[in-house]
């Protein structure tokens, strides 16, 4: 079922915002005081009440705006936030939350808390999973909201993603594999980290040598060399700078 087909708040209050780590331990950036943020945000029906909501959630625990830093809260509040940009009841909150999802995917995370566990993959870096939320949404309800939802549809395009299909050892050492691309991949050659099912062991860092694409979103790519883990279908490439990306 998807967030469209439940009532926000239920959504909010379906997430435990207690399992996810406070990287302060500063009560402003509680995770539960951004899910008080969003529920205040989704039924406000004055501008001030709109603006109260939205500093709390750009004031830390979501995003901290002035130090331009993103909290692992974030990938659990994106979704609303992108239902509140579709659905919102009135424009200042489909704005506010528009503004704050960019914010979220722009910003950087502390040292160390740059990873989350998503349903698509464990140990994913924190703005590749925000991309993802935001890509899975339809385009036209962004492309809506003019040339602010235009940049961040583009923004998150750089957020790219590769899952191997099928791979085959090469007699130059390399590996070829057929992938599913979403996003835009940087030129080539470039470095990506690898994640391999069941996703406990470390990523792996490799160099994407070659990379070809259709319209359809396949790829076939080359890695030279070979990594050392077995490359099996469902193993995953983001790219390594979005890895690095921390204050």
């Amino acid at each position: 079922m998807s967030l469209d087909d439940i009532d926000p708040i239920a959504a909010i209050d379906a997430v435990n915002w207690s399992a996810i780590p406070n990287p302060t331990g500063d009560p402003s950036d509680d995770p539960q005081r951004v899910a008080h943020a969003l529920r205040l945000l989704t039924v406000s029906t004055t501008a001030n009440e709109t603006g109260d909501a939205a500093s709390l959630l750009a004031g830390g625990g979501f995003v901290h705006e002035h130090s331009g830093m993103v909290f692992p809260a974030a990938c659990a509040a994106t979704p609303i936030l992108l239902h509140l940009v579709e659905h919102g009841r009135r424009p200042r909150i489909r704005a506010a939350a528009l503004g704050l999802v960019f914010d979220a995917l722009c910003f950087l995370p502390l040292a160390g808390l740059n990873r989350v566990d998503t349903d698509h993959g464990r140990n994913v870096p924190l703005c590749c999973a925000i991309a993802r939320h935001i890509r899975t949404r339809h385009p036209a309800a962004l492309l809506a909201h003019g040339r602010y939802g235009r940049k961040l549809l583009a923004e998150a395009e750089l957020h790219w993603r590769l899952t191997i299909e099928e791979s085959e050892l090469q007699p130059d050492g390399g590996l070829t594999a057929i992938a599913a691309l979403e996003g835009t991949p940087s030129p080539t050659p470039v470095e990506a980290e690898l994640h391999i099912p069941p996703f406990a062991q470390p990523v792996l860092t490799v160099r994407i040598d070659a990379l070809t694409t259709d319209a359809s979103g396949a790829a076939c790519l080359h890695l030279a060399p070979a990594p050392s883990g077995t490359v099996v279908p469902g193993s995953t490439l983001f790219s390594a700078e979005c890895g690095l990306n921390e204050h």
